[in-house]
């Protein structure tokens, strides 16, 4: 399977495919944007706008979630009107921003690199009382250069919960978490690499 390198070995037989996009620097968002099933010409520009709205939005929030990082990540996902391409200041990066998708999208978004899978949860809306219903997205980053999005099997386990994660969240948004009980992933939790903060 292309980019399986890029996953910690004991992921792998939970993979269903992994989906490779175009490389222009604008990789991270095309993956968000494939899993979001927007337009493939166009979607990564929608996936950095609405990050870009989430982020000034609720400026308060983030600044405190992002701390010296805000700056840097509100920089990065600004998209100007005519831009094709994005630099290496402006590529989506994890664990930075990964509350900051999940959040503005309502989505699971579950970064499965090697040495740093994790999961991020919506910091702020009620989760829906179907699992089924929950959108998960997971990703994979090649030597730092490259994103590939990963389609995981139905009921897959996911990576640990991202620290963060409880020091800012919303009562409203705490169900989110509950379905890591019924995806059973403790025997998972244990095996996977660090977190990117102990590294």
């Amino acid at each position: 399977m292309a980019y399986s390198h890029c996953l910690e070995p004991d992921w792998l037989p939970h993979v269903e495919a992994i989906i490779d996009v175009v490389s222009d620097g604008n990789c991270g968002y095309r993956c968000i944007a494939s899993g979001l099933r927007l337009a493939d010409v166009d979607g990564w520009r929608i996936v950095r706008r609405r990050m870009y709205d989430e982020i000034i939005g609720y400026e308060d929030l983030w600044r405190e979630v992002l701390g010296s990082s805000f700056e840097t990540v509100k920089n990065a996902v600004h998209c100007p009107e005519k831009q094709e391409g994005a630099s290496f200041k402006e590529w989506l990066t994890l664990p930075d921003m990964g509350l900051l998708v999940s959040t503005a999208f309502n989505v699971i978004l579950v970064n499965l690199s090697h040495g740093s899978a994790s999961t991020f949860l919506p910091l702020r809306s009620t989760p829906t009382s179907s699992l089924h219903n929950r959108l998960i997205i997971a990703m994979a980053n090649e030597r730092n250069i490259h994103w590939v999005r990963v389609q995981l099997h139905v009921n897959a386990p996911l990576p640990s919960l991202y620290p963060s994660w409880d020091r800012y969240v919303e009562d409203c948004a705490k169900g989110w978490r509950d379905g890591f009980v019924f995806r059973d992933i403790a025997p998972i939790a244990t095996v996977i690499m660090k977190p990117p903060y102990l590294l």
